[in-house]
């Protein structure tokens, strides 16, 4: 197996991928565990709630330009890259740095408490340079360099941000609440910094005044694009932010906590789609290496996913007790979100093949109901149930999101991305 993986270049850039995702799994448990256990619960539960509207921020303003990137840098040779392309992200860049600058004022004017206030200001001012990564990520992800897009998109923020924490906390920010807030702020700016070198490395662009004029089609196939990035992106942030303004910060902890183990289910998902993503954008879909690929990835996708649920269903509340004994109690929350990602893997690789092919627009609909549906039901159930509400109505929202992305796959160009 080991030998066929190396062989074939796809499955081991996934691997490779892979090996960083799981670094960054590892070290965002090792931060969450640093977070509760040096500090509190509560202040664990406050970067999650910043930790979201930065997240949040930094898709909608970074337009879905990063995810069309992958396919326009995997068209043009890197040393020739069109002048409008530097056009367009020069004005996404203005435009993020000054709804950031507006936002930090509002919020300090405007928002109570304080505490929060501060917090939340550090982490709008970091998103014009969290956007800036995205998008040179995207560069990357083209050219399939997976490994410094791995790095640049998945790994690099957690493992800088905890490093900084660990060095914050040993040295003069030991009791500062804020040392968490401004360890990400730092650890954006080293990601910053890495990604204008690996991009400056790799691209040079076209000296030919004609490349210049934006082409009518990129409007038109970005705002699709652009919509589906900004319903995903709510979709994987807007629980915690939603519960956040339902529960406390504690309830808040501990769904976090719950959510980031259940997603070691996606790891491999995750890895086939940054990989599998310029492959996609090659092929045409009526093509047997299209067919082949689409096979291949969600056969190993899930497989993957369902030996990551078994080992979760038996070891749950241990690994919940590794970050507070007390997180044991949200063992039913961790199963109701492992079972969502777990069926949802079974479709394959579904929702990756819209974005290369241009079907996402015949799915922007179907999209922003589940997603609305599936935070409302969430919402609705949290204010009773707590953390386990939200997670019920998040399991349902991957289910059938993925399902209807495989349904509408099949049925525009008659490929079955499912498992079976």
């Amino acid at each position: 197996m080991i030998t066929r993986i190396i062989k074939d270049k796809n499955q081991l850039r996934s691997f490779l991928y892979l090996l960083i995702r799981g670094i960054s799994v590892v070290a965002n448990y090792l931060f969450s565990i640093v977070t509760i256990r040096f500090f509190s619960d509560d202040i664990y539960g406050q970067y999650v709630y910043g930790l979201s509207v930065f997240m949040m921020l930094s898709v909608f303003l970074k337009a879905g330009i990063d995810v069309h990137f992958v396919k326009l840098y995997a068209e043009f040779d890197s040393g020739s890259i069109p002048k409008w392309i530097k056009k367009v992200e020069n004005r996404v860049m203005v435009l993020t740095m000054l709804v950031a600058l507006l936002g930090a004022i509002g919020i300090y004017f405007f928002y109570l408490p304080k505490d929060e206030a501060l917090v939340l200001i550090i982490f709008v001012l970091s998103v014009p340079f969290h956007v800036k990564v995205f998008v040179n990520s995207g560069k990357l992800r083209g050219i399939s360099k997976i490994t410094e897009f791995a790095f640049l998109n998945i790994a690099g923020r957690i493992v800088f941000t905890l490093l900084l924490l660990i060095a914050a906390y040993f040295t003069f920010l030991k009791n500062n609440p804020y040392a968490v807030s401004f360890s990400h702020l730092f650890a954006i700016l080293l990601l910053f910094g890495v990604s204008l070198y690996w991009t400056r490395r790799e691209f040079a662009f076209s000296k030919d005044k004609n490349t210049s004029a934006i082409p009518k089609s990129f409007n038109s196939y970005n705002t699709s694009l652009l919509l589906k990035s900004y319903v995903t992106v709510f979709f994987l942030w807007g629980d915690r932010f939603l519960l956040s303004l339902v529960t406390g910060a504690s309830e808040v902890a501990k769904y976090d906590i719950s959510l980031k183990i259940a997603m070691m289910i996606m790891i491999v998902a995750e890895a086939l789609k940054s990989t599998y993503a310029p492959v996609f954008a090659k092929h045409a879909p009526d093509s047997e290496q299209f067919k082949a690929d689409v096979k291949k990835s969600a056969r190993l996708g899930f497989g993957f996913s369902f030996l990551l649920f078994i080992i979760i269903l038996i070891f749950g509340k241990l690994l919940l007790g590794l970050f507070n004994p007390e997180f044991r109690d949200s063992y039913n929350v961790l199963l109701i979100i492992s079972i969502g990602y777990t069926i949802a893997s079974f479709f394959g690789q579904s929702d990756n093949i819209l974005e290369m092919t241009g079907l996402v627009k015949h799915y922007l609909f179907y999209y922003f109901l589940i997603i609305v549906l599936s935070l409302a039901l969430g919402v609705i159930l949290s204010i009773s149930f707590g953390a386990l509400g939200m997670a019920i109505g998040i399991a349902v929202g991957n289910i059938v999101f993925q399902g209807i992305a495989s349904y509408i796959v099949k049925s525009k160009i008659g490929i079955k991305t499912a498992f079976l």
